[in-house]
């Protein structure tokens, strides 16, 4: 390649006046390229050198800081002339590179031979500060271009090392070098930037060093952030390789650790500017960046940086540099923490097995011949090791999670729980490492924080399957881990004491609230434990045992408890709630430790019963003292001392009758179920009432009806009546035996009583009460008929009661309460006998369905239809893991879905993108490839005779998605009926693959004997994910899935979780357009009515709005012609 020297004396140089040279760099304007030439060409004076350079400098600031546009357009005009006549090619060659600038590289050429230090930092300053003006002006991009290639010659270079060279002390020389590269590397979007990386044996050299500042830049922070330093040019040349160099060099400068530590280390000394730049530079050409690998990011995201980072959460309270843009570094830092920590693609979250440590092996059982003595898990195998440490694989995240501080930042508080609820595994590593919550329990800043992250931790949800995977596995996790979720080792029993019998009232209120949230999940786990799990079932339950033990080793004693629910004041009622709830947990969770303590249930009751009947309570006080009684009927439901059918001398009723009283006065009744089920558990175990839900439900709402002003009087009755069949209920059974004969459906006790007593009522002779009595037992007898009791008894009991009965006012709604149960009798039988009964069985729900009917929010319930994303990142992911990794974590599942996108060119990706992936499975050594292999292969088979000019049916994309996650799992329940499915053919039939799986499922028995629940499960999920559009609802009419589904349940060996995932599919079905089809097709209201009498008010309530939601999003015209117009009116009078 040609020198620049080898051209530069072509022509005879011609002789320059000195005093008109030395004119210019007086104050005369440059207003042509002549002079631009003049005052630039080579000359050995190196004081004129200077002279000329600086003026240049000074024309092309002019340039940026004209204010006019015309001014602005003269000078580029100007240079651009000027750059013309400065560029040179040899025509022999067209790889040959031109060469720029030749006078001015001579200068800084001359400057390097003379050791003159002014000029070497001149002239890369000049030349910076050009790029910097024409990289904004398009008419300069080839001359741009031109020049920074020619400065990035071997020649050049050696100029370049000259500077970068020099002793760090001689920032001078250093930093204009910098700028330039800088200037180079970013011009025109990147586009010598390869070049810059090829020359890195020089233009990286030292860049560690640059990075680190001197002891007195450190010192002196405040002040440098005004000036240029060398850090800081080297830092804006590090984001420059960033920004703009392709992804194998920006990996290479990522993986020189050296280099990167240096440019985070004194990040928290840095300029406010500079920091924004760096976060914002991390998220965009780091985080972002989907070129990068992910091992690439986790050099970058190494325990050092992080923590340098961190540092940052600091930064606003420390720094007095003003914010003008009002921008906050600790929220900035944090969402790209909260990024990089939470996302497992980014190369610092790992895989984990929640509360099962790395290295343990859940699975295997210790086997023991019949001499063994079974000790289970005191057996030195399974011998609790995670006391002092836990082993975990997220070693980087425990780092973090040790240098952050919750003690005195929220936003800290927030990434590390973040980090728990992604990584389960950290909570019991995070709490053997840290030592916290040591100081006096006292409200200042630093234990309100600490006390609120411990809180919240505890709060965190227990982990899918113990974080094991996709199921339960065969042991329990570790004892030792499980209670650091739970009551973490902060929080002794010495602390929790200590803060309970505290005198300040936030302290103490934190202590309760902490171990009503541990009871809490401590109930969550162990109804984990003590599900089935069969043949490990004896070690589950023996962790269970051990786990209370342990948390009962932590919590605070009962009597600490009782004794501060005494001392707390009766005005402090929010005090005085929190503590019931805890005591109720006590009773509920550790009965055993409870119960050793003496505490008189019915006292509190009593007192709570008296409060609550005060005229003047306001609405907060009373939903307050409300929540108290809930909380102390949970302990009288477990306390065999409570008095029910006692009355107080201070109350008007007993205890049962004032609290069903509370009941039907309250005006939020969906905050009184725990109440309404205490009750009527209480009236069925004495056997009061016969039919619970229903017959309670009867009562409450005869009550609910009755006027505020005759209330009294029916609930004295009532409750004389109730407390007698209490205490006689052998007497009452008798007595309804001779009294109602020839009866083939329930009665209750509570009949019979009110007949007996009723005489005694009229005896009284008081008019208004034996009226009010008379209505309310008219009411009651017709909501018990709606309720399912026998008419006969009813009609019999109604005439006795007439026959007692003198005063006209009472009679009158007793003959009608008689007349209607007859008359509903005799259209009972009259519609028997013309087999026409079903209409009226099908409108009479309980009496409150239809309000509740209106608040059921199916979408919060069963969510909304899935949306195709507008990114499709799942392209890309799969390559960019290992081939084990991406199969397992899901990668290669999201890919097989791009096929079923609306969008042809993203089909047509997934499509290629799926042919290399079978290539690479084949030559992997993943076990199970050869599955996986034929999987794919069937899949784009079945792809390519569908075509790609429309969307891929959902059931093919997810029945292939689904099968996938079988097949990396060879312990599967379903792996042998999914191998047999690909087996079948070489392409599937879509419209067959519905009713193939309906058919090896739902009609053949599972392969392993404890595989079935399992198998249903994973049948409706694909129906549920696989129904998207008009298209899915087709393939499932052809394939009758509806019918079959809806058939299924009825079955008895359908489950709750089952039944809920059929009225899911039914929802979704009307989601997609489908409705009309399952009304004309499925009869789907017909079998609304047939199921919604056999439901309880909540599952009622959930399937009566589905009705309406079918109908509302039918075709209305074409669904009222086919029934008739009789639909609207079957819908309108469900649930009514």
């Amino acid at each position: 390649m040609a020198h620049f020297h080898d051209q530069s004396f072509r022509a005879k140089r011609r002789r320059l006046d000195t005093d008109n040279a030395r004119s210019g760099d007086g104050n005369v304007a440059i207003t042509s390229p002549t002079q631009l030439r003049d005052l630039l060409v080579f000359r050995q004076d190196a004081v004129q050198a200077k002279l000329g350079v600086n003026k240049f400098k000074e024309f092309l600031q002019s340039i940026g800081q004209a204010e006019e546009e015309n001014i602005k357009s003269q000078k580029l005009r100007i240079l651009k002339t000027y750059c013309d006549s400065q560029i040179s090619k040899n025509d022999n060659s067209e790889n040959e590179t031109a060469v720029c600038f030749s006078d001015l590289i001579q200068t800084w050429s001359f400057a390097d031979g003379n050791g003159d230090e002014s000029l070497l930092t001149i002239v890369p300053s000049v030349l910076a500060l050009f790029l910097k003006t024409a990289s904004s002006q398009l008419d300069f991009q080839e001359f741009g271009l031109a020049l920074s290639k020619f400065l990035l010659q071997k020649e050049q270079l050696r100029l370049f090392n000259r500077g970068l060279t020099a002793t760090k002390a001689k920032e001078h020389l250093i930093s204009p070098c910098l700028r330039l590269l800088t200037e180079i590397v970013s011009f025109d979007g990147g586009a010598v930037a390869r070049l810059v990386y090829s020359a890195r044996h020089i233009t990286y050299k030292r860049l560690d060093v640059f990075l680190t500042p001197n002891k007195a830049q450190l010192e002196s922070s405040s002040d440098g952030h005004q000036s240029s330093t060398l850090r800081r040019n080297a830092q804006r040349y590090v984001l420059a390789n960033l920004r703009f160099q392709s992804s194998a060099p920006k990996t290479d400068i990522i993986e020189q650790q050296k280099t990167i530590r240096a440019f985070l280390e004194h990040v928290r000394k840095d300029p406010r500017d500079m920091v924004l730049d760096i976060i914002r530079s991390i998220d965009r050409d780091v985080v972002e960046d989907a070129d990068l690998s992910r091992n690439t990011k986790t050099k970058f995201f190494s325990r050092w940086n992080l923590e340098r980072l961190v540092t940052l959460y600091g930064y606003d309270r420390e720094s007095d540099e003003p914010n003008p843009s009002g921008v906050s570094i600790a929220n900035e830092v944090h969402k790209i923490l909260m990024n990089i920590c939470l996302n497992t693609g980014l190369g610092v979250l790992l895989p984990e097995t929640g509360w099962y440590p790395i290295g343990s092996d859940p699975e295997s059982f210790l086997t023991e011949d019949d001499t063994c003595i079974e000790l289970g898990l005191d057996s030195a195998v399974y011998v609790d090791k995670y006391r002092e440490s836990v082993p975990v694989r997220n070693g980087t995240l425990s780092y973090l999670a040790q240098v952050l501080r919750p003690d005195i930042d929220s936003l800290q508080i927030e990434l590390l729980l973040a980090i728990f609820k992604a990584a389960p595994e950290l909570v019991a590593d995070f709490f053997t490492k840290k030592t916290m919550f040591v100081s006096d329990p006292k409200p200042t800043a630093s234990w309100m924080a600490e006390s609120a992250f411990l809180f919240s931790t505890i709060r965190l949800p227990v982990p899918t399957n113990c974080g094991w995977k996709e199921k339960v596995p065969a042991m329990p996790p570790p004892v030792s881990v499980v209670i650091e979720s739970i009551l973490p080792r902060p929080l002794t029993q010495k602390i929790l004491s200590r803060c309970i019998n505290q005198n300040a009232e936030i302290v103490t209120l934190f202590a309760v609230r902490v171990l009503t949230v541990a009871f809490k999940k401590l109930k969550a786990v162990l109804r984990i434990f003590n599900t089935d799990h069969g043949t490990g079932q004896p070690f589950w339950e023996q962790a269970a045992s051990k786990l209370v033990a342990e948390f009962c080793r932590r919590c605070p004693a009962m009597k600490d408890v009782t004794l501060l629910f005494r001392r707390t004041a009766k005005e402090d009622l929010q005090q005085q709630e929190a503590v019931s709830e805890l005591l109720a947990c006590f009773y509920e969770e550790i009965p055993d430790i409870a119960f050793e303590e003496t505490f008189d249930v019915s006292l509190v009751l009593v007192d709570i019963l008296k409060r609550l009947d005060t005229p003047d309570l306001n609405t907060d006080d009373s939903e307050m003292l409300l929540s108290q009684l809930r909380n102390i009927l949970r302990i009288a439901q477990l306390s065999a001392s409570i008095r029910w059918w006692q009355q107080p001398a201070s109350m008007q009723y007993s205890a049962f009758t004032s609290i069903l009283k509370v009941l039907v006065e309250a005006a939020d009744k969906d905050s009184s179920h725990q109440i309404y089920d205490l009750l009527r558990a209480v009236l069925v175990e004495n056997s009061v009432l016969k039919n619970s839900a229903s017959s309670f439900a009867a009562l409450t709402s005869s009550l609910e009806a009755s006027a505020s002003e005759l209330l009294d009087n029916s609930l004295s009755f009532l409750d004389n009546c109730i407390c007698r069949v209490a205490k006689k209920p052998v007497h009452y059974q008798d007595m309804v035996a001779s009294l109602f004969e020839n009866t083939s459906g329930p009665v209750s006790l509570l009949i019979a009583t009110i007949v007996e007593q009723w005489p005694f009522v009229v005896k009284n002779k008081d008019t208004e009460a034996t009226a009010g009595i008379a209505t309310w037992i008219a009411k009651f007898s017709r909501e018990l008929k709606q309720a399912g009791e026998d008419s006969n008894a009813l009609r019999m009991a109604l005439d006795k009661i007439l026959e007692a009965t003198g005063n006209k006012k009472a009679r009158s709604p007793l003959k009608k309460a008689l007349k209607e149960i007859s008359k509903t009798e005799e259209d009972h039988d009259s519609d028997d006998s013309s087999n026409n009964g079903q209409r009226g069985s099908i409108q009479k729900t309980s009496p409150t369905l239809g309000d509740n009917v209106q608040s059921v929010d199916l979408i919060e319930i069963f969510g909304s239809l899935p949306t195709e994303g507008k990114t499709h990142h799942e392209l890309q992911r799969w390559e960019k893991e290992e081939l084990v990794v991406a199969v397992e974590e899901g990668h290669a599942a999201a890919l097989i879905l791009c096929l079923c996108s609306e969008y042809e060119e993203v089909r047509r990706q997934a499509f290629m993108n799926l042919s290399r992936f079978m290539l690479k499975i084949k030559d992997s050594k993943y076990t199970e490839w050869r599955a996986v292999y034929l999987l794919m292969g069937e899949l784009l088979e079945t792809v390519t005779r569908l075509g790609l000019e429309t969307p891929v049916p959902w059931i093919v994309g997810e029945c292939a998605s689904s099968c996938l996650k079988v097949l990396t799992n060879p312990l599967h329940k379903l792996y042998g009926k999914v191998s047999r499915f690909l087996q079948k053919s070489p392409s599937w039939e879509v419209e067959k693959i519905p009713s193939y799986w309906i058919d090896k499922i739902l009609l053949h028995e599972p392969e392993i004997y404890d595989g079935y629940f399992e198998e249903i499960s994973w049948l409706l999920d694909l129906f549920i994910r696989a129904l998207r559009t008009k298209t899915d609802m087709d393939i499932y009419r052809r394939a009758n899935v509806f019918e079959r589904v809806l058939s299924f349940y009825a079955s008895p060996t359908a489950g709750v979780s089952s039944k809920r995932k059929i009225l899911h599919l039914i929802y979704r079905s009307t989601q997609v357009g489908g409705s009309t089809t399952l009304v004309t097709r499925a009869a789907i209201i017909s079998w609304i009515q047939s199921q919604i009498v056999v439901l309880n008010t909540k599952d009622a309530s959930t399937i009566t709005a589905l009705a309406h939601a079918v109908y509302d999003s039918s075709e209305k015209e074409r669904v009222d012609t086919w029934s008739g117009g009789a639909l609207s009116q079957v819908v309108e009078n469900i649930g009514t």
